[in-house]
């Protein structure tokens, strides 16, 4: 698995459902962002897919080959209102054995439509990058 940096930021925006944490690990939530993420990067152009859950946090698929591209979702910490998120590719093994891996090219581009999402957001605040 590749992934992007992080981008953390603080947002009143993402409600946070009752019982939601119950499909991650406990005390991680972000569904309402996933949710709002898919849709701003739908508007982008960007194919996003259904909103799945995972241990770690709220992913939205993307539309991407040969490799699975993934942006997860999820509260960060135990600050309310603090929220993380990055992107993330797996599989493409024939190709990364083949020395033809673009994964990281995708996760590069995924990473720049994510920031200038949410930089252009009114809803986000504290927007800062953290190594992962």
């Amino acid at each position: 698995m590749k992934q992007s940096m992080l981008l953390e930021f603080e947002s009143t925006a993402f409600k946070i459902e009752p019982g939601e944490d119950e499909q991650t690990n406990p005390g991680i939530f972000g569904k309402a962002l996933a949710h709002w993420m898919a849709e701003q990067l739908r508007a982008r152009g960007v194919g996003a897919g259904e909103v799945i859950p995972e241990d770690f946090g709220w992913c939205v698929r993307i539309e991407s080959r040969p490799h699975s591209l993934y942006v997860v979702c999820a509260s960060a910490d135990t600050e309310i209102n603090h929220w993380r998120v990055f992107g993330f590719a797996e599989g493409g093994l024939i190709s990364r054995l083949l020395g033809q891996d673009t994964s990281a090219q995708s996760i590069a581009m995924l990473y720049k439509t994510l920031k200038d999402t949410l930089q252009d957001s009114p809803l986000i605040y504290n927007l800062r990058e953290e190594a992962a």
